[in-house]
């Protein structure tokens, strides 16, 4: 989970003090101007209805059969008409399917909704009135089979220690080789503890790629496995062994466990003698951009954290759980680590934080003003449900009373509060005491009613996120919002709202959004360019990553007073990078200097804000789909 790719870490230290990945801005920081105003030469182009992106926006992958089924005009719909993939007329829009909304707070549109629940049968839609049409849409059975095989593709894509090789290395005939494995040269493992001397290395095993660079940490790659365990879990009739294509299908365990596990292994190696798990495996400044498997940079592996231990913890005692039916003796390894990290971890109760030795990369869970609190009570929830350790039914149940566990928090945990699993994990578990199963669901439901109105009345793209909520990562952020909406819609079924919101979230990722575009790569009308060292230069870019997406913080100068709109620039000529103009997504930072946005050299805010993708924003992505239905 970078701040920026690693090519600009050394541009961007001076903005890094000023910035707290996935934390919110204070209430009310967010400002409403008049669009187009901006105190650069660059002239902002953002998304504008009807002219670079459709006035009618829907769901670009579509919509399951039973569905609720919602469109957003940005004109008067009255009279617009659905046709079929023959040209025939469906529908036609009249005033009993409107409710206008008004102007919309975070992209500054006016919005009209119109309910098109009613049109249930299977086939491929396009909605026109007058010179506006929308992207084309399906209903079907299950539209996004196809969305959820390219969301759990990309973690292959981001394998490090391997080459990628065809067949498995590509999507819908394009390729996307690497021809050695990466990062298993002679300066990879050595131990931050002893830097600059270089006097023990670790053994390093597999693992992927946290994000568009090379770094890779254990806060963020634990919680990735343990959510495509979830998602496993949620619904295990949705995966088989063979609909990846990986080097392990066909080996009689599901594809989305033996991803899973690539992930996982990297975390074992992580793991001390002792018990404590090292916090990550980084570059003291930054990596050229090259190739994964051309990288020849110096990797350190970083000191323990409570953070990353807890996180490992919860991740292996899961894995252990669910691996035990289709792999004994990975399931007992995982075990193991699991509880020689939980003795560990019991035996500190105060915070250990990694020591970064001076290097640029950010410790994530151990940046001052965080807190382990969100990790522990994951970490103490699954090591009770694994092995019945009722010392960890004591500390979650303290850790209950914590802030960080408030129906308040679980909204907006990210990635680094998890709490919000641990809630899910303590009120489905029938061994767990019966009010703290009554307590955690309470806080599951009572967070997820928190943005009923928003979600309602408010919003009118439907989006759970308020103005003040588009900072980093907010795609991913809204995708474990949809999580705790399923997870609210499960646990009541009286919630029926609820589920219908989940899947609000669904759709405003995969296109029904003020920018028109899906955020995921290869789905739906998606992403054509990505901030990546590795697949950055590549149109189209491999499938299923779900960008961090529009970002008032960094990137509002393309989209000032419309936080949602951050994101896209209309480009009126070609750039240096050899975009052509009229493109609404792009790659290099040069774009934004030839574009008058950013003055030459400077990496105050960047492309790698929006556009640059992270493993666990896909796999949010994935837990989302699994769950929404």
């Amino acid at each position: 989970m970078t701040l920026v790719s690693s090519s600009g870490w050394l541009h961007a230290v001076a903005a890094l003090a000023a910035v707290v990945a996935c934390a919110p801005p204070p209430r009310g920081a967010v400002k409403t101007v008049a669009l187009g105003k901006t105190s650069g030469p660059g002239v902002p182009a953002p998304a504008m209805p009807g002219v670079n992106v459709p006035a009618i926006k829907v769901d670009t992958v579509g919509f399951p059969v039973g569905w609720r089924k919602v469109v957003v005009f940005n004109v008067p719909p009255v009279g617009a008409e659905v046709r079929d993939a023959a040209g025939r007329v469906v529908l036609v829009v009249d005033a009993a399917r409107v409710r206008e909304v008004g102007v919309d707070e975070a992209s500054q549109d006016p919005v009209w909704q119109v309910d098109l629940t009613s049109l249930d049968t299977p086939g491929r839609y396009t909605i026109v009135h007058g010179e506006h049409a929308s992207d084309p849409f399906e209903i079907a059975a299950r539209p996004y089979d196809r969305a959820l095989l390219a969301g759990l593709k990309s973690f292959y894509f981001q394998r490090t220690r391997t080459a990628l090789a065809l067949p498995y290395a590509q999507w819908d005939g394009d390729a996307y080789t690497r021809a050695a494995p990466s990062h298993v040269h002679g300066d990879v493992g050595w131990d931050l503890e002893h830097y600059p001397e270089k006097r023990h290395r670790w053994q390093l095993d597999a693992g992927w790629h946290d994000a568009g660079n090379y770094d890779m940490y254990v806060p963020s790659t634990a919680p990735t496995a343990q959510a495509l365990l979830l998602a496993y879990e949620w619904d295990p009739s949705r995966f088989d062994d063979a609909g990846l294509a990986l080097p392990e299908s066909g080996n009689g365990v599901p594809d989305i466990l033996d991803e899973a596990r690539w992930g996982l292994r990297w975390v074992l190696s992580m793991q001390e003698p002792g018990g404590a798990f090292r916090h990550r495996e980084a570059v003291m400044t930054s990596s050229p951009e090259l190739p994964a498997d051309q990288d020849l940079t110096e990797r350190w592996v970083a000191g323990p954290s409570t953070a990353a231990t807890a996180k490992a913890v919860a991740a292996l005692a899961h894995a252990s759980r669910v691996y035990a039916a289709h792999d004994a003796a990975f399931a007992k390894t995982c075990a193991a680590a699991a509880k020689r990290g939980w003795q560990w971890l019991v035996a500190q109760p105060a915070r250990v934080i990694a020591d970064g030795k001076g290097a640029t990369q950010p410790l994530w869970d151990d940046e001052p003003g965080m807190s382990d609190v969100g990790a522990r009570l994951i970490a103490a929830a699954e090591v009770w449900r694994t092995f019945r350790d009722d010392a960890a039914l004591a500390l979650a149940t303290t850790l209950m009373d914590d802030p960080q566990a408030s129906a308040e928090e679980l909204w907006k945990g990210a990635w680094a509060n998890l709490s919000r699993w641990a809630m899910w994990r303590l009120a489905t578990d029938d061994r767990a005491p019966k009010a703290l199963r009554a307590t955690a669901k309470a806080r599951l439901v009572d967070a997820a009613a928190a943005i009923r109105d928003h979600v309602e009345q408010d919003d009118g793209y439907r989006c759970a996120s308020r103005p003040e909520d588009y900072y980093w990562a907010h795609n991913s952020n809204l995708m474990e919002k949809a999580h705790v909406l399923a997870m609210a819609a499960r646990l009541d079924p009286a919630q029926a709202w609820a589920k219908d919101a989940a899947r609000d979230q669904l759709h405003w990722v995969l296109g029904r959004n003020p920018n028109g575009f899906s955020m995921v790569t290869r789905v739906g009308k998606g992403p054509t360019r990505l901030y990546h060292m590795e697949w950055g230069h590549r149109e189209p870019p491999p499938p299923g990553f779900l960008i961090g997406g529009p970002n008032a913080q960094q990137m509002g100068i393309l989209a000032p007073g419309a936080p949602a709109k951050a994101l896209l620039w209309d480009n009126p000529t070609p750039l240096r990078s050899g975009l052509p103009a009229h493109s609404l997504w792009h790659w290099r930072q040069t774009d934004l200097w030839d574009g008058g946005f950013e003055p030459e050299e400077s990496w105050t805010n960047g492309w790698w804000a929006v556009t640059e993708p992270d493993i666990l924003y896909s796999a949010a992505f994935v837990l989302a789909v699994v769950s929404a239905p």
